[in-house]
């Protein structure tokens, strides 16, 4: 079981501290909940980071890691092909809502769709493959007991009675410390994960303010009214995992600039500490 950083690991870290109070002040409602695990070392940055919220696309970071442990168990093939069919497609991000029927794709490369463009449909796909169980057990195994899959992936928010997936900072950050390690799965399959972490199209939060040389991988999430993005940040000492979670803030485009900012605050931090 990966170690799970928890508050009272926390250096100062005042600018990050500085920009989190700055973004939700005088506006009602508003949440930001931060995570950061310096991967090999016990040194830890948390904030409201046991906080839960709706997961958004972030939850897809449980599933690749599931995705991937089934591949080590030998219980799937990940060139194994499987059809698109019609009822499996659901609006939201992606591509395959709009390609034509009749497609058959590999389950590796639903994999990427998953992570590169966040395509439901593809997420759908895996998710009857993987099974919901085997999400489960993976996070119970892993230690993330704020984190749950509970939902297939609708591409808006879930309707009255209907369940929600949730998460966690911490666990998210674990999560993805866990893939750094090479130990939330085989070390191969670690790997193959970062590597498809790494081609992330959605670079405009963590990444944005990012110097160019420095390594980055992740997966995003938003929903009407959250903006999230995890992901792992190259730094002279090691990975950096990260989680930045928000709700609430009325500006999406301020909470991607809040999530770049914090990002840059931390590597600044590791890199001079």
């Amino acid at each position: 079981m990966p170690y799970i950083p928890r508050p009272s690991d926390v250096p100062g870290w005042p600018r990050v501290l500085a920009l989190v109070e700055d973004a939700v002040a005088d506006v009602k409602g508003a949440e930001v909940a931060v995570a950061a695990h310096l991967v090999g070392t016990r040194r830890a940055w948390m904030l409201h980071a046991d906080r839960p919220f709706p997961a958004a696309s972030t939850i897809k970071l449980a599933l690749l890691v599931a995705l991937f442990r089934e591949r080590d168990a030998g219980r799937l093939d990940l060139d194994a092909p499987c059809p698109v069919e019609a009822a499996a497609v659901v609006p939201g991000s992606g591509v395959l809502a709009w390609l034509g029927p009749g497609l058959s794709l590999p389950i590796g490369d639903l994999a990427y769709l998953m992570v590169a463009v966040s395509d439901n449909t593809a997420s759908n796909l895996l998710l009857d493959a993987v099974g919901r169980d085997r999400v489960r057990a993976t996070l119970a195994d892993l230690g993330l007991a704020g984190t749950a899959l509970n939902r297939r992936f609708l591409g808006r928010l879930p309707a009255a009675g209907e369940p929600e997936n949730v998460t966690v900072a911490a666990d998210l950050a674990a999560l993805l410390a866990a893939v750094a390690a090479g130990s939330a799965a085989s070390p191969e399959s670690c790997g193959r994960m970062r590597a498809l972490l790494a081609l992330q199209q959605d670079r405009d939060r963590l990444a944005r303010r990012l110097p160019p040389e420095v390594p980055f991988g992740g997966k995003s999430g938003t929903l009407p009214g959250l903006v999230h993005d995890a992901g792992l940040l190259g730094t002279a000492v090691g990975p950096l995992a990260v989680a930045v979670l928000t709700r609430g803030l009325p500006d999406p485009y301020a909470a991607e600039e809040l999530i770049g900012r914090v990002a840059l605050a931390m590597l600044e931090e590791v890199d001079g500490g």
